[in-house]
């Protein structure tokens, strides 16, 4: 039998990102797990208000948004661990400009450089509505047809509840294989 466990978002686990912004001349990160897919060519990332790296998404109007691995995991903590109000983040990784101007760590297997298309305000979060403008992805975690291979970037996860990061799982089959299977 089911249980009501209360009213919160119980959409968990979900990737972990790096978000990138430039503030006042230097990138600032921070990390984002509420993050989604909503469309094609379009993302959402969910940040509290009082971030610091939002005052630069609102300002410029790009940002990147990088799946993290397990080797940028703790690069990733810090930025989510430390506010950008107090310590400078501007070094915490390596990395270029990409086309938009958005900061692209080196360190991320794969990179979304994004152009925000909107910011649905809530009273506390800004949820920017962003256009993927560029995917900037390693090599080494490519197909043999130039596709993202999920299994050799390996995102890590993150789960809100107990606060904990996850790895992400095996390979259960192809989509819509399933098919056959009696319901």
């Amino acid at each position: 039998m089911k249980k009501n466990i209360g009213a919160f978002p119980a959409l968990y686990p979900t990737p972990l990102t790096l978000v990138g912004a430039m503030v006042d001349g230097k990138p600032s990160w921070m990390t984002v797990a509420h993050v989604g897919i909503i469309g094609h060519d379009r993302i959402l990332i969910s940040c509290a208000k009082i971030h610091y790296t939002n005052k630069g998404i609102r300002r410029h109007g790009v940002v990147s948004v990088s799946l993290v691995d397990e080797a940028m995991l703790p690069k990733a903590d810090c930025a989510g661990s430390v506010s950008g109000h107090r310590d400078d983040k501007s070094e915490l990784c390596e990395w270029t400009a990409g086309e938009t101007g958005a900061p692209i760590p080196t360190e991320s297997p794969l990179v979304m450089e994004c152009r925000v298309a909107d910011n649905y305000e809530t009273e506390t979060f800004d949820n920017f509505i962003l256009e993927i403008k560029a995917v900037w992805a390693e090599e080494g975690v490519l197909t043999a047809d130039g596709k993202p291979d999920y299994e050799k970037i390996a995102p890590v996860l993150f789960e809100f509840p107990t606060y904990t990061y996850l790895r992400t799982g095996k390979r259960l089959g192809k989509c819509l294989s399933f098919a056959g299977t009696k319901r």
